[in-house]
């Protein structure tokens, strides 16, 4: 637990990093002709089948609300990200992100889960068969059909959940992005869903991020712009721009704030090596003083650690990640109560668009005593 120790204090400054438009490049944006690519790259997308009917029409909806935006206040700000993707990108980079689309993703409270192999995919199906009567697609079906009838079916929504995952493992990207585009509308709270989403666009786009994959990526960024898979692969969509001082940036400041453990850590290292950074990780010695505790001394450690996290958010309160890791990590101690008080002062002291999953996380503790 000694990550706890390194969590940054540079939250805010992380936000203006990610969120930064530069005035010279915004200077030579013409945001119509950006919008009239990005609707031809849109229709391209689809003719290919990297996405369906349903989410290019989606796609293409938004784009022409944004550029009606764009040419009624010529403003180029309507640009999903700030960013146009160009189609150069690097063999390594391709090889990287299909990896870190299944990888990436393994977070506390998840709902996607890496690619299972064709075997174990082919297995899982034939045991949902066996269970259900139905074929993916036809379950599939049906769970949009109760849904668009009965929105607040939770069983459905977990059958939903369930599909979404089992087309996810076998490889069937596009099924799986629209299940998740669903529980991200019926569930906005859960950030989670659309991160999902995001991720098997790009699995199925290969590793690039498309068009489409761009607008779900600025919709997960816009509910949660903390949210770890948002701010790697908006890190990954500048790279893929030719933006490798953006990419260095962006992921620098994603792991200066993250636990050294972290699930996406390992592929982040990755990534900066091949920028020429190197985060820094646990030393050996400290590895090794945790490992010689005993089970009361860890937990005092932890204690302590959790200690100076919540002296640190009281000088800078306005950390909404720092006090969800402070709710989380008391809930592991068994103090729920100070979980909850955690969470509520986190609410109370960052702006609401701010503290959705904050207030996620709230809601899922009051509503599941045993938690």
């Amino acid at each position: 637990m000694i990550w706890l120790a390194l969590i940054s204090v540079a939250v805010l400054g992380l936000l203006v990093l990610l969120f930064r438009v530069r005035a010279e490049d915004d200077a030579a944006v013409d945001p119509v002709a950006h919008f009239k690519t990005q609707l031809s790259e849109i229709d391209a997308d689809e003719k290919a089948g990297t996405i369906d009917a349903a989410n290019a029409a989606s796609a293409r909806l938004e784009l022409q609300r944004r550029l009606l935006r764009a040419t009624k206040s010529g403003d180029s700000e309507a640009v999903a990200t700030g960013i146009s993707l160009t189609k150069n990108s690097t063999a390594t980079v391709l090889a990287v992100v299909v990896v870190a689309a299944a990888a990436l993703y393994a977070l506390l409270g998840a709902p996607s889960v890496p690619s299972a192999p064709r075997t174990l995919a082919e297995n899982q199906q034939q045991q949902f068969v066996e269970e259900t009567g139905m074929s993916i697609s036809e379950a599939f079906d049906r769970m949009q059909q109760g849904l668009n009838a009965d929105p607040g079916n939770a069983e459905a929504r977990q059958m939903l959940g369930r599909l979404a995952r089992l087309a996810r493992s076998s490889g069937d990207n596009v099924t799986a992005a629209n299940a998740f585009n669903q529980l991200a509308q019926l569930d906005p709270a859960n950030s989670n869903w659309k991160a999902s989403e995001l991720e098997a666009f790009i699995a199925h786009g290969r590793g690039q991020i498309t068009p489409a994959a761009r607008l779900v990526l600025a919709e997960l960024l816009s509910v949660s712009p903390e949210h770890p898979a948002g701010q790697y692969y908006l890190g990954l969509l500048r790279l893929q721009a030719g933006d490798e001082a953006g990419a260095r940036a962006v992921w620098t400041a994603l792991a200066d704030r993250s636990a050294p453990d972290a699930p996406w850590m390992a592929q982040l290292r990755q990534q900066l090596s091949g920028l020429g950074v190197a985060p820094p990780a646990l030393s050996a010695e400290d590895v090794a003083v945790v490992d010689a505790m005993t089970e009361a001394e860890r937990e005092d450690f932890m204690r302590q650690m959790l200690a100076r996290l919540e002296t640190r958010l009281e000088s800078n309160p306005q950390d909404p990640a720092g006090w969800l890791m402070l709710a989380r990590s008391k809930l592991a101690l068994g103090d729920r109560k100070g979980a909850i008080t955690a969470v509520e002062q986190g609410i109370a002291a960052n702006p609401s668009e701010k503290t959705t999953e904050l207030q996620a996380f709230l809601d899922n503790l009051l509503e599941n005593p045993d938690l």
